[in-house]
């Protein structure tokens, strides 16, 4: 999470600029009054933006060299900041839900088909009621009712290395749903889809592990199905519409 006051809005709006291309990687920053005097703050107030922004990997500081930008192998590709800053257009938007979908599909299947087999029966019986539950929320709850699922089928996998992936898997997916919201489309909103989460969530409680693979993989499917869409619309010019302050 951002601080608060003026230096959130002043990482907000340097680190933006970073992410969007204003200074390539590897290249030197302006000198401390130069930059103080771009964003309208006292030098204290960039010196402490400074200090996120570096923590997040995006700012390289030294004194024989003074602040310049990381190289992006460097930027902390799971920040929600970061991510967030990303979702500028469609290409972006389209680029970063394919490359969530190629990780979902490395890690989320073969969990689903450990749950189906490790699962304690309250686990199992817990994936069904919040699957049965997403048909009724409207979209904000839905979409945490929709991470809490996905992140019980870590859980319910038993296995300690996938759970310690929860924290950027639930990031992931809380922005990307979020930006779905936002998205200006009619072909492409969030949709928390009950229906596929219930035949998953019963696949895990019978224990069929290969079922609920394939149906996580389907699940997973979608994720790249929606950026084809989003980059055929970019290729046709179209704009998208993202609120800047959603995931913040």
């Amino acid at each position: 999470m951002l601080p608060k006051g003026v230096i959130a809005d002043t990482v907000e709006r340097f680190g933006r600029s970073i992410v969007e291309g204003d200074w390539q990687p590897g290249e030197h920053l302006p000198p401390e009054p130069e930059l103080a005097a771009r964003f309208g703050v006292g030098r204290n107030a960039l010196r402490e933006a400074v200090k996120v922004l570096a923590g997040k990997g995006l700012i390289r500081t030294a004194r024989r060299y003074g602040s310049r930008v990381a190289t992006t192998e460097d930027w902390n590709g799971l920040d929600a900041d970061i991510i967030r800053w990303r979702l500028k257009d469609r290409k972006s938007h389209a680029s970063f839900r394919r490359e969530v979908a190629q990780l979902r599909e490395m890690i989320e299947p073969g969990a689903a088909a450990m749950a189906a087999r490790n699962a304690t029966i309250e686990e199992r019986q817990t994936l069904l009621s919040m699957a049965r539950s997403m048909q009724d929320l409207p979209s904000i709850a839905a979409i945490e009712q929709d991470i809490a699922f996905h992140l019980a089928i870590l859980r319910a996998s038993h296995n300690s290395l996938l759970q310690g992936i929860g924290r950027s898997l639930e990031i992931m997916l809380r922005t990307l749903f979020t930006a779905d919201l936002a998205l200006d489309e009619h072909d492409l909103i969030y949709d928390p889809n009950p229906t596929i989460h219930l035949a998953l969530a019963n696949a895990i409680l019978g224990g069929f592990a290969e079922e609920a693979r394939h149906i996580a993989m389907a699940m997973i499917a979608r994720g790249s199905e929606g950026a084809d869409r989003l980059e055929r619309a970019s290729k046709n010019g179209r704009t998208l519409s993202l609120d800047p302050t959603l995931g913040s």
